[in-house]
């Protein structure tokens, strides 16, 4: 995707189950403190596995989706120069949300006075990443944030065999949660002095792979233009197709990454957070990358989609 050139990463943030920033999940999700619940089946033979941000206020579905959205701006708008704000913002939710009511709740939050504009897409996921890549087509800078709540359709995922249990290891843990990103373009990161957190390397997506095989094709793609992909961060679950899609990639140009045998998995940390999973990984890689070298973040939807991500990591 060539439009991807001159896209920096000037701030990313996180809102997890295991805490409300980036710093705070990752602490609490490596010291493996309880961060999962469970669920036991009626006839007591299987323990279900889930995560709640239970620090959140809210607990009306739509009202909820808001806290963290409200949550996440708040804290990516407040170490922003004052000479890119207000700015403006797209939203990614699930979409079987209260749109209006959405709306009306984040334009009646404090946080509102900071935003030019609001709009609310219909993408998710890798798609949304692609879709906050090509805003900055329009925008000089904007706000990108996707929450999701698969755990609020746990019911509905246990009753399908979804759920990673002990009789299925191939499901997943529905968690909620989201991040965020600010994006902007070279010229304004040179004219404003700005210190970008990442820079854009290279994005590329496959729509609704179904073969297992999608990843293989990106990552060989990729190749063609990156002659290494370097360190995995992933937001691929116990899922047969994402596991096996994976492997297939690894089998095809192992030798392009470092160490994909021990790949950094977002979702052992705070279980699937549906639709915001994929913008996580930019904030994960933006506080766990020690080197400057490029980095892949290989993305995984529940609906087939495959993407992939390569980042450069900046350090002041």
């Amino acid at each position: 995707m060539s439009t991807t050139f001159g896209r920096y990463v000037i701030g990313a943030e996180v809102l997890a189950p295991t805490g409300m920033n980036i710093d705070l999940a990752l602490s609490v999700a490596k010291a493996n403190l309880g961060r999962f619940s469970q669920k036991s089946s009626d006839d007591q033979l299987h323990r279900f596995l889930y995560a709640t941000a239970d620090y959140l206020k809210e607990t009306g579905y739509t009202e909820r989706l808001c806290e963290m959205i409200s949550t996440l701006a708040e804290k990516l708008l407040a170490p922003l120069t004052a000479s890119i704000k207000p700015l403006p913002v797209v939203v990614s939710v699930p979409e079987h949300v209260d749109t209006s009511l959405l709306m009306r709740l984040l334009r009646e939050h404090p946080v509102s006075k900071y935003l030019s504009t609001l709009e609310i897409s219909s993408q998710q996921g890798a798609g949304f990443v692609l879709e906050a890549l090509q805003s900055l087509d329009v925008h000089d800078v904007v706000l990108c944030i996707a929450v999701d709540s698969l755990v609020a359709n746990l019911d509905n995922y246990i009753a399908d065999f979804n759920v990673l249990c002990s009789a299925n290891p191939w499901g997943i843990i529905p968690s909620e949660g989201g991040a965020g990103v600010v994006l902007t373009k070279k010229n304004i990161v040179d004219t404003l002095k700005l210190k970008p957190h990442a820079q854009v390397a290279y994005f590329d997506i496959e729509k609704g792979a179904s073969d297992r095989r999608g990843m293989m094709r990106l990552v060989q793609k990729a190749t063609k233009t990156q002659p290494k992909l370097g360190k995995v961060y992933t937001n691929m679950t116990n899922a047969r197709d994402n596991t096996e899609d994976y492997g297939f990639a690894l089998g095809a140009r192992s030798a392009v990454f470092t160490h994909p045998q021990m790949p950094f998995l977002v979702n052992d940390l705070w279980g699937t957070m549906g639709g915001g999973s994929a913008m996580s990984l930019i904030a994960v890689f933006i506080a766990e990358q020690k080197e400057t070298e490029i980095a892949s973040l290989l993305m995984y939807e529940l609906n087939g989609d495959r993407a992939v991500l390569c980042l450069y990591k900046h350090f002041d």
